[in-house]
């Protein structure tokens, strides 16, 4: 057996990682950005088109619920439209609660953004649209089990 991990171990050794051979270089790796560099890089790429209307209007009533505490982005219980979700099965309840902290933790990344002033950017736009999306499929399999 272990001359078996010594072969192995040793066919591991030939590779241009193990030989010493250079894939990037070292000096760069540890290399000071500026600052200016950074903001760009952390900086969501903006999007002009803005965000398709029926996505505006979805979020705009889902982060009125936030404000209006309705919905607690830390509580996936506050998503989930009670009356409907105690009549479905186990199966669906799981597919619910998984998908509602799914939810939520996307809601708290678009408020984020919200706050942060990217309401043009791809990344915003994106996660409404998978938001609005992953909501309406899962309706469409359960019923109508989240207050959006």
């Amino acid at each position: 057996m272990d001359d078996q991990n010594t072969q192995s171990n040793s066919s591991l050794q030939k590779t241009p990682f193990t030989e010493g051979k250079k894939l990037v270089d070292q000096s760069l790796v540890n290399a000071a950005i500026d600052d200016k560099t950074q903001v760009m890089i952390n900086t969501p790429m903006k999007d002009d088109t803005g965000v398709d209307a029926k996505d505006q209007e979805f979020i705009k009533m889902v982060l009125t619920l936030v404000q209006e505490g309705k919905i607690n982005l830390f509580v996936p219980e506050t998503l989930l439209n009670k009356p409907v979700y105690e009549k479905l099965d186990y199966k669906a309840k799981g597919t619910a609660d998984v998908n509602a902290v799914s939810l939520l933790a996307d809601l708290r990344q678009i408020k984020k953004l919200k706050e942060q002033g990217y309401d043009e950017s791809f990344q915003i736009q994106n996660l409404i649209h998978h938001v609005r999306i992953t909501k309406e499929r899962l309706e469409k399999e359960c019923g109508d089990i989240y207050i959006i």
